[in-house]
């Protein structure tokens, strides 16, 4: 047992420093320590460049994914204006950003007309591969694109809905196990 109790000393510290970011996961409290994900870009919208610190509203609730995503994608999408519709009249307060993680084929009329399915509030954003890119680094995003074809490839990427504030803060990530009901109740809870 001696020979084990610098080893499970270790183990109970790092779970002391690790519990506060993992319960801000969970609970999505403001401040998240140790967080190194958000902040405000500039992408492409029909209507122009779109800069995040222009918007108008409290808080921005933000999904990456394709246009040609076959299943996950447009769950997530549908999932995201459930939320805003069950904020009620508090929904202007909160604005919904669709970003691609394939800029090869998603131009910016794509993705427009592809998030205003779901919401037609929505903005579709899109841009070249570097700003992409870019962006996708600031959000810890992972992309990878599957197969050589370049009409019928698929993109492997991460899947969480992102709870920003109007500084582009992380507020929580909410990944696609998260009952809707849960994340509207988090979501107001910062409005």
């Amino acid at each position: 047992m001696r020979r084990y109790a610098p080893l499970l000393v270790a183990c109970l510290l790092a779970g002391l420093v690790a519990f506060p970011f993992i319960r801000n996961l969970t609970t999505g409290e403001r401040g998240m320590p140790g967080a190194q994900i958000g902040g405000h870009f500039t992408l492409q919208t029909v209507e122009g460049p779109l800069d995040t610190a222009t918007l108008g509203g409290d808080l921005m609730l933000i999904y990456f994914g394709y246009t040609y995503c076959p299943d996950v994608c447009p769950t997530e999408l549908a999932r995201m204006a459930a939320i805003v519709e069950g904020l009620g009249d508090e929904r202007e307060r909160v604005s919904g950003l669709f970003v691609t993680v394939d800029p090869e084929r998603d131009t910016v009329a794509a993705v427009a007309e592809y998030a205003a399915v779901f919401d037609p509030t929505f903005y579709g954003l899109s841009g070249d591969p570097q700003s992409i890119e870019q962006v996708m680094r600031q959000y810890q995003v992972y992309a990878q694109r599957v197969g050589d074809d370049p009409k019928s490839y698929t993109v492997d990427h991460s899947s969480r809905i992102y709870l920003m504030d109007r500084d582009a803060t992380l507020m929580a990530l909410f990944s696609m196990d998260t009952e809707i009901p849960v994340i509207i109740d988090q979501v107001q809870t910062f409005l």
